[in-house]
């Protein structure tokens, strides 16, 4: 009984651990990450992404010019919508897109405030085409670390002129909350396990009378848990920081907490959660309530099945041979045959130069410790390859990685013995298949993952 319950377990482990290596899905701004911060992962290259977003933030505008109002006569509600594409060039390096719709909406109590360093002074309403985001990212892995990466990336915020804007008072000078020139925006993920930390910058664009508005400087964390197959809790604190300006808003930090659910394997996701503004909850509880949310649909492709493993038959036993005598001696039975050890072989593959264990490669890696965890007896012996580009030296070196790579995540991801792996390294000797061709070269920079069972264990 207790042999089962470890099985199960140990099941639900690597399909939990799979599933979060291999789970991606857009944010309301169409890179891949959480609800509203980019991670540092990226869509494999050739595959799109998709998403649709729609949220509220409770905020406070900045001050009118000489005046020092109280914040609660300062709030305002700001609703978006907003619809994305993305595209995996390479496997570390993405485009993005996104567009849509949002209001700037005065709350009960407004006495006049700055929004966008625009001035207004009476109850107001204004809808507004978000400005097209498109941008960049490109990640990088550590081959010591294959669950820590990191990510740069880069965008434009590209105005688009329609907008209706509904006040209470009158001023020539407003007709957009948001300026007509471009902002900038640049910054840097870092995301270890199910922890993802961010710093971003946005250079703001000037209004048309050359009313200067606040650059961004925004920095936070978030958090991704698995808690079943399908689905994930998600939680982001992030503070949101306005540098110059004619007329800042209020900094703010912005608390989110939500769930996203896979619909199986299709890739399509579910997403919703709720925002705090901490600054106002602090400030003034929940009267007026500081609370928003944000719901979306998003698609990232699912990474395919890793293939079966390859078992090898056990050898039939070899015939025994009798000797016949003239005195029959009556014997007993012979003993059972004790267990005959199996073994089983997958393949991992690898990037040309490169140690780094691809999503495929984990999930295989997956497989082989679940079957470790349910034969405690069990060892296995992992063997690098190379192709034969480079110098011998280099070659046994980058296979010897290959073989410490997929040891290191057995032994750190599944908690394996690692007295019971041990590794080797063959460099390009014994290619396994035909280096004269690209396709031969790239299936022989493999490891090779024999795991020897030993029934009834």
């Amino acid at each position: 009984m207790k042999a089962k319950r470890a099985a199960l377990l140990g099941l639900l482990v690597c399909l939990i651990g799979a599933t979060a290596s291999a789970q991606i899905a857009p944010n309301n701004q169409g890179d891949i990450g959480l609800f509203t911060m980019p991670t540092a992962d990226t869509p494999r290259a050739g595959y799109w992404t998709f998403a649709v977003y729609g949220w509220k933030e409770q905020l406070i505008a900045g001050n009118l010019a000489f005046e020092n109002t109280e914040a609660r006569s300062r709030l305002f509600s700001h609703w978006a919508a907003e619809g994305s594409l993305g595209i995996g060039l390479t496997d570390h390096w993405s485009l993005f897109a996104s567009a849509g719709e949002e209001r700037f909406e005065s709350r009960g109590g407004w006495r006049g405030g700055s929004i966008n360093s625009i001035q207004i002074r009476n109850h107001f309403v204004a809808d507004e085409a978000r400005k097209i985001r498109i941008g960049s990212k490109y990640n990088f892995f550590s081959e010591a670390d294959p669950d820590f990466r990191v990510a740069l990336w880069g965008a434009g915020h590209i105005p688009i002129s329609q907008s209706s804007l509904n006040r209470d008072d009158v001023d020539a000078d407003l007709d957009h909350i948001k300026s007509r020139r471009t902002d900038w925006e640049w910054g840097f993920a870092a995301t270890k396990g199910i922890l993802t930390g961010i710093v971003s910058y946005q250079l703001s664009g000037r209004h048309d009378n050359d009313v200067r508005v606040a650059n961004r400087l925004r920095f936070g964390a978030g958090v991704d848990v698995p808690v079943a197959p399908f689905l994930h809790v998600i939680g982001e604190l992030d503070r949101t920081i306005f540098d110059g300006g004619d007329f800042p808003d209020e900094n703010y930090s912005m608390l989110l907490a939500g769930a996203r659910f896979y619909i199986g394997r299709t890739g399509w996701a579910v997403s919703a959660g709720l925002n705090a503004n901490v600054d106002l909850l602090i400030k003034h509880g929940f009267s007026p309530s500081p609370v928003g949310g944000i719901v979306g649909v998003s698609y990232a492709a699912w990474p395919p099945p890793p293939p079966p493993p390859v078992v090898v038959p056990a050898p039939p036993p070899a015939p025994v041979v009798e000797q016949k005598t003239e005195v029959v001696v009556q014997t007993p039975p012979p003993a059972p045959p004790a267990p005959t050890p199996r073994s089983t072989r997958d393949e991992i593959f690898f990037d040309a130069g490169s140690a780094r264990l691809t999503n495929i490669a984990k999930a295989i890696l997956d497989g082989v410790a679940l079957r470790m965890k349910n034969d405690l007896n069990s060892t296995a012996v992992i063997t690098g390859y190379s192709d034969n580009a480079g110098s011998a030296e280099s070659n046994l070196a980058i296979s010897a990685k290959r073989a410490a790579a997929a040891r290191e995540y057995l032994v750190t991801r599944h908690g394996i013995d690692p007295a019971r792996i041990s590794t080797a390294a063959k460099g390009s000797a014994e290619p396994a298949y035909d280096n004269t061709t690209a396709e031969g070269r790239a299936k022989n920079r493999r490891a090779l993952i024999v795991v020897t069972l030993v029934p009834g264990s």
